[in-house]
């Protein structure tokens, strides 16, 4: 199959044969598909240079659809992460499949990539394959079959949660639990692994709230029922932190005002939305999490075998005076 450039005839099978390649990779190098290596892009292109067929045209403009759930936190950085992607000149559509499946699978079917800011499950992205078997899925907050997934590092932060709490002898520790929260048990866990390995006899209570349930009367309803209060409680998310601070701690500060509050995933970088606490917490830069996402985007990485990756983003203990000593 030729291509004609002008009065040039450029010979794809031939230089494919030349390279030892086939005639596909060939045209994958010219349409700039990300899928192609480096080292093996540079070749193609030198061979077809040396023919006078120069490739570095513009290639076609991929298409990547976003996907959102109603979530303010997740939503704040979808927003930031889509409006990037299209400053850089791509294609970008916006669905949501929880409220309209049908159209979110439509849309996938024409998409180069798909961006979950929705907390996807295994079932949805495996019927957007099907749909589309070249779909490059990424996710964003939680563990996935995705060919991306991108997350704080829950497992280090629940490990950095039990060290101050231990370092500061606190050994009645509650712990909140809601089912909204899609990484609350990969949190957990990681806390309270650590915790007992580094005091055995601590005291954990969990407060598990259902989804029908509300933040601030559960709560109530645990420290009116407890036999004694914890020396601290921790909230594995900030929207349930703040409530906590405007529901129960502000308006009774000399009933909760020596319990410890410590709290996860306020982001370091800014102040997001309506979180106003000034607590503890583990913190992250959403700035990296947002650009590991654009990377990704931008960079598709090979996916011969389409073996998952997970990018964790760093994590650290912010502390702001929330946890203190214990005698």
């Amino acid at each position: 199959m030729e291509r004609r450039i002008g009065s040039l005839n450029v010979n794809f099978r031939e230089i494919a044969r030349e390279l030892g390649l086939s005639p596909m990779t060939i045209y994958r190098v010219v349409n700039l598909d990300p899928c192609v290596s480096r080292e093996t892009r540079e070749r193609v292109t030198d061979a077809l240079n040396r023919c006078g067929f120069f490739t570095h045209r513009r290639g076609k403009r991929f298409k990547v659809l976003f996907d959102f759930i109603d979530h303010p936190y997740l939503s704040h950085y979808g927003e930031k992460l889509l409006n990037n992607i299209r400053e850089l000149g791509f294609h970008c559509s916006r669905t949501c499949y929880r409220t309209a499946r049908t159209g979110f699978l439509d849309m996938a079917a024409v998409s180069d990539v798909a961006v979950f800011i929705s907390v996807p499950d295994s079932t949805i992205i495996d019927e957007a394959r099907r749909v589309n078997p070249d779909l490059y899925t990424v996710t964003l907050s939680t563990r996935s079959n995705a060919d991306v997934t991108l997350s704080p590092d829950n497992t280090r932060g629940g490990e950095l949660a039990a060290r101050h709490l231990a370092r500061h002898r606190h050994r009645h520790i509650a712990i909140h639990l809601a089912e909204r929260h899609p990484t609350r048990m990969e949190r957990c866990k990681a806390f309270c692994g650590e915790m007992r390995f580094l005091d055995p006899d601590c005291r954990i209570d969990f407060i598990h709230e259902r989804r029908t349930e509300q933040t601030a009367p559960l709560l109530r309803s645990y420290f009116d029922s407890v036999d004694r209060f914890p020396d601290s409680i921790l909230f594995l998310a900030g929207e349930f932190a703040d409530c906590y601070r405007r529901e129960l701690l502000e308006p009774e500060p000399e009933r909760y005002s020596g319990i410890g509050v410590l709290t996860f995933d306020h982001p370091l970088d800014q102040r997001f939305a309506h979180l106003e606490y000034n607590f503890d917490c583990i913190g992250f830069r959403s700035q990296d999490l947002l650009e590991w996402a654009e990377y990704y985007i931008t960079n598709r990485p090979m996916m011969k075998k389409r073996t998952p990756i997970h990018t964790l983003i760093e994590v650290r203990l912010v502390e702001n005076g929330s946890i203190r000593m214990k005698s």
